[in-house]
């Protein structure tokens, strides 16, 4: 796969991530928000991916890995906070 493909994708993606921190910093309820974050962090996960092939380095996959698993977890806890009014 060409790198320059590779480039114009991870400048797509940095495209990809204003409109989500728009909905971050002004969507009116706080599951907009959640959503906006879930799909930010779903972006930076690629990004990272595909910085990782360019690079042939595995350490990036395992930070990939490590967001991908927090931002899960987190949407999670408020889907079931929003559901149920507790965490636990």
């Amino acid at each position: 796969m060409s790198l320059m493909l590779l480039e114009y994708a991870l400048i797509f993606m940095v495209i990809a991530i204003i409109p989500c921190i728009y909905r971050i910093i002004k969507g009116p309820t706080i599951p907009d928000r959640v959503v906006a974050l879930d799909a930010m962090t779903t972006v930076i996960v690629v990004m990272l991916g595909i910085y990782s092939f360019v690079k042939g380095s595995v350490f990036f996959m395992d930070v990939a890995l490590v967001i991908a698993i927090i931002t899960f977890i987190g949407t999670v806890t408020v889907a079931k906070y929003l559901d149920e009014g507790v965490v636990f």
